[in-house]
C-alpha cells in the first residue's frame, strides 16, 4: 500500500515535468515561428509602403511642362510690353525747320511701318530722277547711244551726281508725256513731270515737277524686293554710290550702306534712301516743304535717320 502510494507521486511529477518541456518546446516553435513569417511577410510591407507612397504622392508638372509654362508666360509678359513700347520716331526737329513735313520708315524685317499718315502731292525737286532711271531701265535699252552717250552713261551721273543736264537730254529723249504715263501705269499716281529740270521760266507760270511720300515708298519698296532681278539690281548699285551725303547719310557711320537720292529747292529739302543695316534694313522717305531754315532742316533730317537705325 506504501509503496503504491509513492509510485503515484513519481508518476504525478513525471507528467508535471513532461508538461513543462512540452510548454518550452511549444513556446519556443512558436517564437520561431513568428519571427520566421515575420521574416518572410517584412519585404511585403516595404513594398507596399513603397507602393502606397507613389500611389499617393502628389502630381508635379514635368521639367517640359514648366519649361513651356514659362515661356508662354515670357511671350505674354513680352507681347504685353512690346504692346506698351511701341517704337516711335519723334518728328519734332522735323516740323521744327519746315511748314510741311512728310515722312516714312518701313522696316523689310518684320514689316513695320512709321509715318506721319499725311502723303499728298508735293514738290518733288530732283527725287523725281529715281522714276526717270526706272523708265530707263525698264522701257528703254540703256545700251542705246543718245548725243554720243549711252542711256546709262546719263543715268548714272543723273542720280550720283543730281545732274540736271543728264536729266534734260533723257526727258527731252523719251519725252514728258511719255514718262508721266509711265508713272502712272506703275502706280506712282502722285508723280508727274511739268517741266524740265532749272526752268525758272515754267517755275514762274506755276508748272512744277511733283512726287509723294506714298509714291516714293513704293518705289524704294520694290528696289529693295526685287534687287536680285533688273532692273531693280543695277538701280540699286548705282544709287549706293550717290554723292550727295548731306542728309539722310550724314550722321550714319561709313559701314551703313546708304543708297538714296536727294532733292533740293528753295521750297523743298527732300531725301529717300534704302538704309541697309546688317540687322534690321528699311526704307526711309523725307519729304519738306517752306523750310525755315537749310541748315536746319537737314540736320533734323540726318538726326531722324540716326533714330531710325536704333529701332530694333
Amino acid at each position: 500500500m506504501g509503496r503504491h502510494s509513492g509510485s503515484n507521486k513519481s508518476g504525478t511529477a513525471k507528467s508535471i515535468w513532461i508538461g513543462i518541456l512540452f510548454l518550452l518546446v511549444a513556446g519556443s516553435t512558436y517564437v520561431a515561428a513568428n519571427k520566421f513569417f515575420a521574416q518572410q511577410n517584412k519585404p511585403q510591407t516595404i513594398e507596399q509602403s513603397s507602393q502606397t507612397e507613389a500611389s499617393t504622392q502628389p502630381e508635379t508638372e514635368t521639367s517640359a511642362e514648366i519649361s513651356t509654362a514659362t515661356t508662354n508666360s515670357a511671350s505674354r509678359t513680352s507681347s504685353s510690353t512690346q504692346s506698351k513700347t511701341k517704337p516711335q520716331l519723334d518728328p519734332a526737329e522735323l516740323l521744327a525747320n519746315a511748314e510741311q513735313v512728310y515722312y516714312g520708315v518701313y522696316y523689310f524685317k518684320n514689316n513695320q511701318e512709321l509715318s506721319s499718315n499725311n502723303s499728298a502731292p508735293t514738290v518733288s525737286a530732283s527725287v523725281i530722277k529715281v522714276f526717270i532711271m526706272e523708265y530707263a531701265f525698264t522701257k528703254a535699252d540703256p545700251a542705246e547711244v543718245v548725243q554720243g552717250r549711252t542711256i546709262n552713261d546719263w543715268v548714272v551721273p543723273m542720280i550720283q551726281q543730281s545732274d540736271n543736264r543728264a536729266t534734260n537730254v533723257l526727258i527731252d529723249y523719251f519725252g514728258m508725256d511719255t514718262l508721266n504715263q509711265f508713272f502712272q501705269a506703275q502706280g506712282y499716281q502722285d508723280t508727274r513731270l511739268e517741266r524740265k529740270m532749272l526752268d525758272t521760266a515754267a517755275r514762274s507760270q506755276g508748272k512744277e515737277n511733283y512726287t509723294s511720300l506714298n509714291d516714293c515708298m513704293a518705289f524704294l519698296k520694290k528696289l529693295y524686293q526685287q534687287q536680285g532681278a533688273y532692273p531693280q539690281s543695277t538701280m540699286l548699285e548705282i544709287m549706293k554710290g550717290q554723292t550727295v551725303r548731306t542728309k539722310i547719310p550724314s550722321k550714319l557711320t561709313g559701314e551703313i550702306t546708304v543708297a538714296n537720292k536727294t532733292g533740293e529747292l528753295d521750297n523743298a529739302e527732300n531725301d529717300i534712301a534704302l538704309v541697309l543695316t546688317e540687322d534690321n534694313p528699311f526704307a526711309l522717305v523725307i519729304l519738306t516743304k517752306n523750310m525755315t531754315n537749310v541748315a536746319g532742316i537737314r540736320n533734323a533730317i540726318g538726326d531722324f535717320s540716326l533714330a531710325a537705325t536704333q529701332i530694333k
